[in-house]
Parts: C-alpha cells; sequence; structure tokens
C-alpha cells in the first residue's frame, strides 16, 4: 500500500510513520505541487484540507484521506469528487481549546489586567473578588471539542449547557437544546463559547437575533469557524453592552482585514486562530490509530458525513 503526506511538516510525519509501519510505501512533499507522479498513486494520503483539496482529481486510487485539522471545508466544494472515505483530527483539541478558553475566563475573573495597573502605580489594593464558580457556561455546539470544555467548566464549578443543531441529550452537559431553542439557556449564560463547523447551516448562524438573548455582560468566546458569527452583529451588540467581553480566535475572513473595526473594539479580545493548533505528535497517534485499523479493513474511527460537513 502507498500512502502520501503532504504538509509543512510532512518529514517529521513520515520519521514517525514510517518507523511504525515499515510494511507501506511512503511519500511526501510540502507541498501539494511538489508531489511526485509515483506519490499521486496512493491510496491513502494524510494532508491538510487545502493541500488535500489541490490533489483529490489527480490521485485515482484514492480510497481514504486524513486531514490534519478538525475543519475540513475545502473538500466540501461541490465541484470535488467524494468517492473516498474522509477522516478529521477531532479528538485532539479537546486539551488545548480548554487551555485556550479557560486562560482567558482565568485572566478576566482574577482580574489580571487591573492588578498589573495596579501594579504600575505600587498601589497594594484588592478588588472585589469574582470567580468562575456557580457560573453558567455554555456551549454552542456539542460534539467533541464541547464535551471537553464542559468538563473543564464542570471541574471549575460551572454548570455546562449546551445548545446543538439535534438538541440531543449528551452526559458532558447538565442540559442541550436545539437551536431554535437557544433563548432558554443563552439568556441565563454568563459564558457562551461557540464551537461550531463551517458548514451551509451554520452560516451566520449567530447573527443579531442570537446575540440580542444573551446577557448584557456575558462573556463570548468563538473557538469555531468565523463564518458562523455575523461579525456585524457582533460589532453592534459589543457597542451597546459595553460591559460584555468577546474573545475570538476566528474570523471572516482570515487574516481579518486591518481596516477591520472589531480590531480597535475595547470588550474584544481577538487572536490569530491559534487556539488549538494541528501538532505532529497529536496527529501521528490519530493517524496511526486509524491506520493500524484501516489496514485490518476494518472501519474507520472519526469518519466525516459530506453529507453534514462534519
Amino acid at each position: 500500500m502507498n500512502i502520501c503526506i503532504v504538509n509543512p511538516e510532512a518529514n517529521f510525519y513520515y520519521d514517525a510513520l514510517s518507523q511504525r509501519f515499515p510494511q507501506f510505501c511512503w511519500h511526501y512533499a510540502l507541498q501539494a505541487k511538489d508531489l511526485s507522479p509515483q506519490a499521486k498513486l496512493s491510496q491513502v494520503l494524510l494532508a491538510s484540507p487545502s493541500e488535500a483539496a489541490q490533489l483529490i482529481r489527480e490521485m485515482p486510487n484514492l480510497d481514504w484521506v486524513h486531514s490534519t485539522f478538525a475543519g475540513i471545508e475545502p473538500l466540501l466544494a461541490a465541484t470535488l469528487p467524494k468517492h473516498y472515505q474522509l477522516t478529521n483530527s477531532r479528538d485532539v483539541f479537546g486539551p488545548l481549546m480548554s487551555e485556550y478558553v479557560f486562560s482567558h475566563l482565568l485572566k478576566l475573573t482574577q482580574q489580571h489586567q487591573a492588578y498589573a495597573q495596579l501594579q504600575q502605580q505600587c498601589s497594594w489594593q484588592a478588588l472585589v473578588n469574582t470567580s468562575l464558580q456557580q457560573r453558567i457556561f455554555c456551549c454552542i455546539g456539542s460534539g467533541n471539542i464541547s464535551q471537553h470544555l464542559a468538563k473543564t467548566a464542570a471541574h471549575f464549578g460551572m454548570s455546562p449547557l449546551a445548545v446543538s443543531l439535534s438538541g440531543q441529550a449528551k452526559p458532558s452537559f447538565t442540559q442541550v437544546v436545539s437551536m431554535d431553542k437557544h433563548h432558554l439557556l443563552t439568556q441565563q449564560a454568563d459564558v457562551v463559547v461557540a464551537v461550531l463547523p463551517n458548514t451551509p447551516q451554520t452560516r451566520h448562524l449567530l447573527s443579531h437575533d442570537f446575540f440580542e438573548q444573551l446577557r448584557p455582560d456575558v462573556i463570548f468566546i468563538n473557538v469555531g469557524r468565523g463564518a458562523t458569527v455575523d461579525q456585524a452583529a457582533l460589532l453592534d451588540f459589543l457597542n451597546t453592552h459595553p460591559t460584555a467581553q468577546a474573545i475570538i480566535d476566528v474570523t471572516s475572513p482570515e487574516p481579518l482585514p486591518k481596516d477591520h473595526p472589531l480590531w480597535l473594539q475595547n470588550n474584544c479580545t481577538i487572536t490569530p486562530h491559534i487556539a488549538a493548533p494541528s501538532r505532529v505528535i497529536d496527529i501521528t497517534r490519530l493517524f496511526a490509530d486509524n491506520l493500524a485499523t484501516y489496514s485490518k479493513g476494518l472501519e474507520l474511527r472519526d469518519k466525516v458525513d459530506f453529507r453534514k460537513g462534519y
């Protein structure tokens, strides 16, 4: 069996995987354009979705693609064939997302910025104590990452709730409702974290109607996809609710244009899509486990449903 890897860190993937699976023929390239004709005959492709999208039509034997990202939007294009099995990296980002989300929440509740300013003034002054305990934590989306966030929230004494497209109950949450009933939870939530994939059904799903249901002092965090949020609606909400806070790691487009007003919004923190990077050590473990399964002719884990987009 031939397997090819296309990734800026392809050599690291190759070193780790070829040693574990020496029975397979391995090929790798840093970019799709550099892949050899022989490599394009491979049955298996490990790549980012954007690189994989460039290769799908050129790989006649392709049976399985594994995305090094959780998101797979480029591979959902209507013009691309979908004759192969697609899996994504969905089980490794929960801990990283938790570090990101709760680092920001703790910074806000422990008032790090205010104490830094007091230190500059050589002022020994205790501020009113705030805590995450007994606060309501609501995820928009109830998948693997949201479930990990919910467990971390519970660790800090928060009540984890979720809103999802299906409204199906999940054990990590004390309550889950469908999107058309989101106001039942979001109206009371102290923290709302969006963890939605980018699909036709979720594009601008978080609109003016959504933000109107949030508390005026809510902390809103988006670590899903930028296109799921109507950024004009978010900006209006932040302007009219100065005690609210937004932390956004994803925008639409990316990078966010330099003249976009969100950059200058005092109650908005922007980071450049760094909450949960695809680390070689994590993706290698996921892919290797699935490759062992695939080589035995068994069902792959974490398969993407092309119809749903996740």
